[in-house]
């Protein structure tokens, strides 16, 4: 049998390996063609001269004999579980069918991708072959190593990836590996791209550098390990990839702007915000700075996502992007003493909220004093609440004082203009309304009895053909839109040029800090009419 044309590749071992999360191997060398084939878990392959891919459920590759060694790294938090099948390549019949055959799996050291189901069963196969003795065992063990030969084969290409998934990659590694060394100059190999493109693409995609962005993840991770009181600042260094304490808290001051003791201090209540209204405002009012709460980084211009008005002053607080459903782990995982929650449209995809006792949900109100109120009563900031409300009534008082001779003349309607949709507001249930209209006294349009806003309203907008318009919350695309649609070239309003639009975008009726910025931006635009 030895002397057959079939013999010329043989299974001679088949390994199986667990390599939990971290876990990186000695240098394999191999004296036999090598098939590695991942079962589950991600990480990654290391070989050649400073060759490197990663792998994943499915994936598999080849190990030449005559090729360099190689190592297996499971990635953090992930087991690796993967067969090694090493055989015997012989020339001793057939040089042409040996020669097609390394032609086949030529590909040494790339990762590929199969169907990981047929691929197990095929591997099982094997493995049952394994143990068949004699003539018959070799036969077996040469029949299913060629129809798993076959198989991979057949799935021998990489995944493919456009640019953005290659730098996403590298950025899933850097996030994987924040506690270990990561050089940046390995990133591009890992996105197949030079050095020059890689960075090109990076910056475009991120708006920042690779290192700076590398900084910031572990900045971000050491602010979220400082919601933890009892954590050590040195095991918080190490956490994020910084051996030296000190180093650390220089590059932590210069990124935040304060020291990692300072943060720590500003970090003694422990309360977490999730909500589509801008509660932070609340708490910061109170006194208590938030360990996280929403931002909105498409529409305030700030690096944080919150309003100009108070980024600085909620410096340490974690970001939570409203623009994306906000998930119950992104804010769990912080410890937080206290969760402040209104409805997310999200809601029902998230069944995890209710299951945390810590998380208080704040019933919707039209009246920012009700939502502040209630705040306040679950932090046992009753009297402090009460003295912020009897300072912004009086600086609503004082603002109806100066705006008599512009409030006196004409009557108003207000709109919102967004894509396809002009929403017009009512004269009541609403917090910007009940603040223009009762507490400033401005005149509404006498025709207007609906209470909080109507949407499509352009037709009826139309109809009521309005002396005086101002126009809140919108970008300056949308009014064009509208402003060019001859219906509103007609109305009264625009034709007396009596319509007004203020750069609104940080008005914020809603909570004590936005209210009082708001009320001053409204003093200094109307003040010129």
């Amino acid at each position: 049998m030895n002397n057959s044309p079939y013999l010329f590749c043989f299974p001679i071992d088949l390994q199986s390996l667990y390599y939990k999360g971290g876990f990186r191997s000695e240098p394999i060398v191999p004296h036999n063609a090598t098939i590695g084939i991942v079962h589950s878990g991600i990480g990654m392959l290391f070989f050649g001269d400073n060759m490197s891919s990663p792998l994943s459920e499915g994936s598999f590759f080849f190990i030449h004999k005559e090729e360099c060694s190689y190592e297996l790294m499971a990635d953090p938090g992930s087991t690796l579980k993967l067969t090694l099948v090493q055989y015997n390549v012989s020339d001793l019949k057939n040089e042409l069918m040996v020669a097609t055959s390394l032609s086949l799996l030529n590909s040494g050291g790339i990762v590929h991708q199969s169907a990981s189901a047929l691929t197990d069963t095929l591997l099982s196969h094997l493995r049952q072959a394994m143990s068949v003795k004699g003539e018959l065992g070799s036969m077996r063990k040469q029949l299913t190593l060629y129809e798993l030969l076959l198989h991979l084969h057949a799935h021998q290409r990489t995944p493919g990836r456009n640019v953005n998934d290659s730098v996403q990659a590298t950025i899933s590694y850097m996030e994987q590996r924040l506690s270990k060394p990561l050089q940046i100059s390995e990133l591009p190999q890992l996105a197949g791209m030079t050095q020059s493109s890689y960075c090109r693409a990076f910056k475009k995609m991120t708006g920042l550098t690779p290192g700076n962005y590398l900084t910031q993840l572990r900045m971000l991770k050491a602010k979220e390990l400082m919601s933890d009181k009892h954590a050590a600042l040195r095991d918080i260094a190490v956490t994020v990839g910084y051996q030296d304490e000190l180093y650390f808290s220089r590059v932590f001051k210069k990124t935040e702007g304060i020291s990692p003791s300072v943060f720590l201090k500003r970090r003694e209540r422990k309360v977490a915000v999730v909500s589509s209204l801008i509660l932070q405002d609340h708490l910061l009012a109170l006194g208590i700075l938030p360990i996280a709460a929403p931002s909105y980084p498409n529409y305030f211009t700030t690096p944080s996502g919150f309003p100009s008005y108070l980024h600085d002053r909620l410096d340490g607080t974690i970001p939570l992007n409203a623009e994306t459903p906000i998930r119950s782990n992104d804010v769990i995982r912080l410890s937080p003493d206290l969760i402040l929650r209104t409805r997310l449209k999200d809601d029902l995809s998230d069944k995890h909220w209710g299951e945390d006792s810590s998380a208080f949900f704040i019933d919707e109100s039209t009246s920012w004093e009700q939502y502040f109120r209630n705040i306040a009563s679950h932090l046992d900031r009753t009297a402090e609440a009460e003295r912020v409300i009897r300072g912004l009534t009086l600086i609503e008082q004082e603002a109806r004082r100066k705006l008599e001779a512009v409030t006196k003349e004409g009557k108003w309607t207000i709109v919102r203009l967004l894509p396809g949709n002009c929403r017009l507001y009512g004269v009541k249930d609403h917090a910007f309304t009940e603040l223009f209209y009762k507490r400033l006294q401005f005149k509404p349009d006498k025709r207007i009895t609906h209470g909080s806003y109507m949407n499509d309203a352009f037709d009826h907008l139309v109809e009521l053909n309005p002396d005086q318009l101002l126009i809140i919350w919108s970008e300056e695309p949308d009014v064009n839109e509208f402003s060019a649609d001859p219906r509103w070239q007609e109305l009264k309003a625009v034709k007396e040029s009596r319509v007004y639009y203020p750069d609104s975008r940080e008005w914020d009726p809603w909570g004590p800090i936005g209210r009082e910025q708001m009320i001053k931006a409204m003093l200094r635009f109307f003040g010129r009419l």
